[in-house]
């Protein structure tokens, strides 16, 4: 144990870039124990990020002991055979250490709402990933070097390039070999299974849509920009409604017809002609209508929320794509896959300062977004609840089952919201009770005081029925 500690010390303090006089040498075992500190983390981080959803692949273990095994080998010839283990071991803390803060970074992102819009910047721009690792590898750099001057006294330039030069071969190791995940997620490409793979398609991502263009984010600025230049303006003295449309997954054209269906059943019960500005990725509307990325999100909420009155007006937010637990599913053309969490939609919400909102999600485990969004002027729709997938996705449908029975079936004049959510649950139970499927559990909030500032749309519309 106290070997251990010694490491710890030895790691902790190279952190900080100073070096450990008269550092005590560990034996095996505290070796093997950061060895499989490092290889346990790497699993853990690949179970999270394959979500509740992923397959356990065993060839994954052999993958993840061989990784640490090779950069060990690796690291072994560029450190004194006299204090390796101890040396080696301290190397491994460190890239715990260095593990650890990437992934807090990125965990960070996702789940604080305050920090949406660098979630959003982060993700929608290629050299953010890129700046976060240069500056991981500069602070690994350094602390090696006082790893490795904490056992051979030398030249702190010799030092540093000794450590450069472990860090490039280590970088080499990472890129050349297949990286199998324990735990695979749905949308794994064993294509990106190491560092070469990935790097090459995220440029040829960049590639396909412009993304490191500045003339093509001109183009997605003015794209946007027409949208909201296109709105009729709101009249005054009365409940105008705006509509903000967002189909997620490019690979499935099954949400841009439902998000076009859909915004034409809510048009022929509260006045949206004119007032809706649609994110849709997919390849046939690259140069027609704006993607949906968090950037384009939070610019869109923004360009109403400056047309609109925003106490008094209502935004009726429509969102459809696959889902994962963590939040809304988002797959560009480029085929790059992202998510819009449901702390980023509030936050962006609530920063505008939109008060009234309507929020309807046909996407599996969209019931994540309820707690979020819920108070007495939201109303929250979801296909599904937290822990439940929705269906009907395929590829060849109009519509999903949500929206086959919320939007074509039970969106009516005069049949408030509430009605025709209770309709489409029964719906879609029958169905789902027919394919024995597990049932979705749409879930539902109702903000009383948005539910009574909308009953005259609904209420004039029973009377024109009449």
């Amino acid at each position: 144990m106290k070997s251990v500690w010694s490491v710890l010390r030895i790691a902790f303090r190279a952190a900080v870039w100073r070096t450990t006089p008269d550092a005590r040498l560990a034996g095996l075992p505290s070796f093997l124990i950061c060895a499989a500190a490092l290889a346990a983390l790497r699993v853990v981080v690949q179970l999270l990020a394959a979500g509740p959803r992923g397959a356990f692949n065993p060839y994954g273990l052999n993958a993840a002991i061989a990784w640490v095994a090779l950069e060990v080998a690796v690291a072994a010839l560029f450190v004194q055979p006299a204090a390796r283990t101890t040396a080696l071991s301290a190397m491994l803390t460190l890239s715990i250490l260095a593990e650890l803060a990437t992934n807090a970074v990125k965990l960070a992102l996702a789940l604080i709402p305050a920090l949406a819009a660098a979630n959003a910047v982060f993700h929608d721009h290629a050299a953010a990933p890129i700046a976060v690792f240069a500056v991981v590898s500069l602070w690994w750099i350094g602390a090696m070097v006082a790893v490795l001057r904490s056992f051979a006294p030398r030249p702190r330039l010799a030092a540093l390039g000794r450590a450069a030069a472990l860090w490039a071969a280590l970088l080499a190791v990472s890129a050349l070999v297949p990286h199998a995940p324990v735990f695979v997620a749905r949308n794994f490409d064993i294509r990106t299974a190491n560092l070469w793979e990935s790097l090459s398609a995220q440029f040829t991502a960049l590639k396909k849509d412009g993304g490191a263009d500045p003339g093509f984010e001109q183009s997605q600025r003015s794209l946007l920009q027409a949208e909201i230049a296109g709105l009729v303006p709101p009249t005054k003295g009365t409940t105008n409604i705006y509509a903000l449309g967002v189909a997620g997954w490019a690979d499935q054209d099954v949400f841009v017809k439902e998000l076009d269906g859909g915004l034409a059943a809510l048009g022929g019960v509260l006045p949206l002609r004119g007032h809706a500005v649609r994110l849709v990725n997919h390849r046939e509307t690259l140069e027609s209508l704006p993607l949906a990325n968090q950037r384009n999100f939070v610019a869109a909420v923004h360009g109403l929320g400056e047309i609109m009155d925003k106490d008094a007006d209502v935004l009726l937010l429509l969102m459809t794509s696959h889902g994962e637990p963590a939040g809304f599913g988002l797959r560009l053309p480029s085929e790059v896959v992202t998510q819009l969490t449901p702390q980023e939609v509030a936050a962006a919400l609530d920063n505008e300062g939109i008060k009234n909102r309507i929020v309807i999600v046909s996407a599996c485990y969209a019931g994540v977004f309820v707690p979020p969004l819920t108070n007495d002027n939201t109303i929250v729709i979801t296909a599904a609840d937290a822990k439940s997938t929705s269906f009907g996705c395929a590829p060849e449908r109009d519509w999903t089952y949500f929206g086959d029975a919320f939007f074509r079936q039970s969106v009516r004049p005069g049949r408030d919201f509430q009605r025709a959510f209770d309709n489409a649950r029964v719906l879609i139970q029958g169905w789902e009770l027919m394919d024995r499927a597990r049932p979705s559990n749409p879930q539902a909030h109702f903000g009383p005081a948005l539910v009574a500032k909308l009953a005259p749309f609904f209420q004039s519309e029973q009377a024109a029925g009449r």
